[in-house]
């Protein structure tokens, strides 16, 4: 399916993977995803590695950096570290935005299995307020819990925070911070209908390619009962806004 629309998205895996699922092959390197870019209408998408033990991030940050750099108007680069290393992860995080100009963070709680909401964690998390890190973090169950992630965002209200799946408690928490964004790959139409109707500027489309496939996650959008304003800001418009081209 190709959408009617402009796509940004706001969730996609670049690299090579871990072997986290052995079951899944998800590595996928820059020119064959360009390549469903321009297959299904996206212009322009969040990148960020693949799930991979925390000594490999640097060199997987590394990787991002050379794909956005070779293509500048496609590409936003996010880095990853494991939060659970504390000053390294840190460290990591500021030679990735200062040395790599990556603009962003993705966490994933139950892949680097850390309870965001811990206190050990404030330290790396006020520093990433410092730096205008935003983050996209992964929710689900356990540590993942929209709940838990909602704890931060209030507590550092500066943070720009994109949940990634848009889950019933992300709608909680959309309700409850103003710093929240919700990301829609693996919903369902009625979570984007009523996160829309909580506010439609802060809801972005993602897809988690390649763990998902475009036809599938362009389709749950384009089930959604809204406005084609709101599909329009959904699809591209909300996420030009909050990353601006340069």
């Amino acid at each position: 399916m190709l959408s009617r629309f402009k796509i940004c998205d706001a969730h996609v895996h670049l690299g090579r993977s871990g072997p986290w699922q052995p079951y899944s092959k998800p590595t996928i390197f820059v020119e064959e995803l360009i390549n469903l870019f321009d297959q299904f209408n996206v212009e322009r998408a969040i990148v960020f590695p693949n799930p991979n033990v925390g000594d490999k991030y640097p060199e997987t940050n590394d990787y991002i950096a050379q794909c956005v750099n070779k293509y500048p108007d496609r590409l936003v680069g996010f880095g990853r570290v494991d939060p659970r290393r504390g000053k390294d992860a840190i460290d990591e995080v500021i030679r990735f935005k200062e040395k790599l100009a990556l603009t962003g963070l993705k966490l994933h709680p139950m892949v680097e299995c850390f309870r965001p909401d811990h206190l050990f964690f404030d330290k790396f998390f006020a520093k990433m307020t410092e730096l205008r890190v935003p983050l996209l973090i992964h929710t689900g169950n356990g540590f993942s819990s929209p709940g838990l992630i909602l704890k931060v965002a209030k507590k550092y209200p500066d943070l720009t925070i994109i949940f990634g799946h848009l889950r019933e408690g992300c709608i909680n928490a959309l309700k409850q911070s103003e710093n929240i964004y919700v990301e829609t790959s693996g919903t369902l139409p009625e979570f984007i209908e009523i996160s829309v109707d909580i506010d439609e500027d802060w809801v972005l489309f993602g897809s988690d390619v390649p763990y998902y496939r475009y036809p599938v996650q362009i389709a749950i959008v384009d089930a959604a009962n809204i406005s084609q304003k709101a599909k329009r800001k959904v699809y591209c418009e909300n996420f030009q806004r909050l990353f601006t081209a340069t």
